[in-house]
């Protein structure tokens, strides 16, 4: 399997999703809107799984 650097937005939306779970979790910030949705959990999980794809699938 050949996998390739992600691009650079592909790259700093995984990262702030990771951040911005991260930080919900720890009560460094909070933002209503998403806490009715989702857990910090799934906001990491999401960011781990974009930059996971982005790295097998080139162009991404």
């Amino acid at each position: 399997m050949n996998l390739s650097a992600p691009n650079l937005l592909t790259w700093v939306v995984g990262v702030l999703l990771g951040a911005l779970g991260i930080c919900i979790h720890l009560d460094v910030m909070s933002v209503p809107a998403l806490e009715d949705l989702v857990t910090p959990f799934w906001l990491v999980s999401a960011g781990f799984v974009v930059l996971a794809v982005s790295s097998i699938f080139r162009r991404l």
